[in-house]
């Protein structure tokens, strides 16, 4: 009888030490919820009164706020680990087609350029909601190849027609001596806008066969610049409105 009420006595002093289960369990989520609260206010920020989440306790007071939205959507990010020969083929196509904008407008003195440009836009809205590899690609190509020609036509013109105005009131100065020094510099000038306007295309084709080559081969490539535009703009932009 002493040994089985010792016993008894050992388990009872045992149960008021130690906490029941249930308390155990509410004590780990009070202090999971303090980790998780205090890692949301040191990395994430507070969050906002208006955008608190309905499940989420109202104890647990005013500093329990939902995190600031970001300021702009993330771009999206094209994987290659699933591209198929398909996708592959047609991106390398739409930036290829460059050779043929360059090469079609030397042969048909520019006639056929703008008709040309628009192939890597054909081939975005037959893959737009396929393939988001190709989409993207076949943009990046489209914005390319405006630049290359359009882009460098505006150049053309407005520097052309800002050139021969400076030229004129350079060719005006030589009465007051000051035009014997402009007239070659502007002339100089107008070389060197000439050399932009050409080498624009050039560096198109350029960009262009890398792009077209890395795409086949499965990477994927982006032009400097146009890339995070495009991307900006399939990931909530008008282009992807449209």
């Amino acid at each position: 009888m002493t040994d089985e009420r010792q016993t008894d006595e050992v388990e009872r002093v045992s149960r008021l030490s130690s906490p029941t289960d249930d308390t155990a369990q509410n004590n780990d989520d009070r202090s999971s919820d303090d980790v998780v609260r205090e890692y949301e206010e040191r990395y994430g920020g507070k969050r906002k009164v208006d955008e608190v989440d309905p499940m989420d306790d109202p104890g647990d007071g005013p500093e329990f706020v939902k995190r600031p939205q970001s300021a702009g959507r993330a771009p999206r990010s094209y994987s290659t680990l699933r591209v198929t020969d398909e996708e592959r083929l047609w991106a390398a196509l739409a930036h290829g087609s460059a050779w043929l904008t360059v090469v079609g407008g030397v042969v048909s003195v520019g006639f056929i350029v703008p008709i040309t440009v628009f192939v890597p836009l054909i081939i975005y809205f037959m893959f737009r909601r396929k393939s988001d590899f190709v989409a993207f690609h076949a943009l990046q190509a489209f914005v390319l190849q405006l630049v290359g020609t359009v882009g460098a036509l505006v150049i053309l013109v407005t520097g052309g027609v800002a050139w021969l105005i400076g030229m004129v009131v350079a060719l005006l100065a030589m009465f007051v001596l000051i035009g014997f020094i402009l007239v070659p510099v502007w002339g100089l000038v107008g070389v060197v806008l000439l050399a932009v306007v050409a080498l624009m295309p050039l560096a198109m084709l350029l960009y262009s066969t890398l792009a077209a080559i890395e795409t086949y081969n499965g990477s994927d490539y982006r032009y400097p610049f146009i890339a995070r535009w495009v991307d900006r703009q399939l990931a909530g932009g008008l282009l992807n409105v449209l």
